[in-house]
């Protein structure tokens, strides 16, 4: 007989601490469906491991859980550990999961093998997203080992890895968590739309990019929108941690760090970089350090660089150090920085829109690593129109020109500290730098 509705859910409940009382059967799946379902007693064979009891829905609180690990055990079907389904499984049970349900990696079986891009689409629902994340065997949170083929150390002549999560278009309401990449190419590629994103408390070494966004040939675009990288850690890429294009808007990264380790030779190498479209962006404590490009005569590699069509972009308390060019090179308009730092860079800010703004920004001792072009604190491309607000730029550096200013470029500091070594300025046709209530 079934039985449905509260009644239900009521013996099911009573039935599982009976179960777990008497020592019987330890794993009980109770599944719930439009405030409905049936509890039914998993087969004998699918016992958690002995080491400890799996946790279930109704201890988690979570809809439903399919179980992975590296490698597939019994039915394969991803109901318990001791039926875990594999990675390549991953788009089949989020396909399968309702709201709110999960999918774990078993963390401490060893690391996963990634044989091929993981092609995801769907989610959940609004404020129930589906969550992929690594955890042990009794569901705490820990790092999940998604290993790839990338050549480690990095050789740019070697193999780049391949991607793992493909979002494909009509992705949406979905959370990863737990999770660590190793020696892969993207981490993450959005090829058609996506919104609502979450990856959080996730690292990744030795990566082409962390996340990126590239319009696949099936779709008719590919924007993110609701994007939010929180607490995440970047050792060693080679091109982006992330990269954004084309009209993508509402992005929060916060608790970010990148460091490229001066992997050279992949051309262009940026922390952060935004193009097109793109606008709505907030970066909250993020850092980007060491990049490097020295494959042409002027070298690159930026911490931060925005694009033209960029715009409504925030940085907060953002660092930028290392870079083989510039730690920030804006040109989106609609541009703020607030407590932004920049040291040891060839130009620790570079600036070339007619309205940016930074309020209490550090620029320290830059370096020029090679290649053409001078050292500089603040350079402003031509016609650009900046405004500094209690900042302080300080130098030791004969080499160094404080501010490096293209024809018609406006910079005007208000308040704030200069010290230096170095020439002040260098200005080119009706260029202007005004000073007010600077101390020297």
């Amino acid at each position: 007989m079934t039985l449905r509705g509260s009644r239900a859910r009521v013996i099911g409940l009573a039935v599982a601490a009976v179960l777990l009382l008497t020592g019987g059967i330890t794993f009980l799946a109770l599944r719930s469906a439009d405030g409905g379902g049936d509890g039914e007693a998993a087969p004998s064979g699918s016992a958690a491991p002995s080491s400890s009891a799996a946790a279930t829905p109704s201890q988690t609180g979570v809809t439903e859980i399919r179980y992975v690990a590296p490698s597939p055990a019994g039915a394969g079907d991803g109901t318990s550990w001791a039926d875990a389904a594999e990675l390549d499984d991953v788009p089949a049970l989020l396909a399968e999961l309702p709201a709110a349900g999960e999918v774990w990696l078993r963390a401490d079986a060893g690391p996963y093998e990634v044989t091929g891009s993981l092609r995801i689409t769907g989610g959940g629902a609004e404020g129930a997203p589906v969550v992929v994340r690594g955890v042990d065997v009794d569901g705490a949170p820990a790092p999940a080992v998604l290993q790839g083929t990338r050549t480690a150390p990095y050789d740019p002549d070697g193999e780049s890895g391949g991607d793992v999560f493909n979002l494909r278009g009509g992705t949406a309401h979905l959370a990863f968590r737990d999770l660590a990449f190793e020696n892969v190419d993207n981490a993450f590629l959005a090829a058609g739309d996506v919104t609502d994103l979450v990856i959080s408390d996730t690292s990744a070494t030795n990566v082409r990019r962390f996340f990126e966004n590239a319009q696949s040939d099936e779709e008719p675009s590919a924007d993110v929108s609701g994007l939010v990288i929180r607490d995440v850690t970047v050792t060693g890429f080679s091109k982006r941690v992330v990269r954004l294009r084309y009209g993508s808007n509402g992005i929060l990264l916060e608790d970010v760090v990148g460091d490229s380790q001066q992997q050279d030779g992949d051309d262009f190498a940026i922390g952060v970089h935004l193009e097109d479209d793109v606008h709505d962006v907030v970066l909250r404590r993020v850092t980007m350090s060491n990049t490097r490009d020295s494959l042409h005569e002027y070298w690159n590699g930026d911490g931060f660089a925005t694009e033209r069509d960029v715009h409504d972009v925030t940085f907060e308390d953002t660092t930028a150090s290392g870079n083989t060019d510039a730690g920030y090179d804006l040109k989106s308009t609609a541009t703020t920085l607030v407590d932004a730092v920049s040291r040891d860079n060839k130009r620790n800010f570079r600036f070339w829109a007619d309205d940016t703004v930074a309020r209490d920004c550090v620029g320290e001792d830059p370096q020029k690593r090679g290649g053409s072009s001078s050292q500089a604190q603040v350079w402003l491309g031509e016609d650009a129109q900046v405004r500094l607000e209690d900042c302080s730029l300080s130098d030791d550096d004969p080499q160094t020109t404080v501010f490096v200013l293209e024809p018609g470029a406006r910079l005007t500091m208000d308040g704030g500290d200069i010290d230096h070594a170095g020439e002040l300025e260098a200005l080119q046709g009706g260029a202007d730098v005004v000073l007010r209530d600077v101390v020297q």
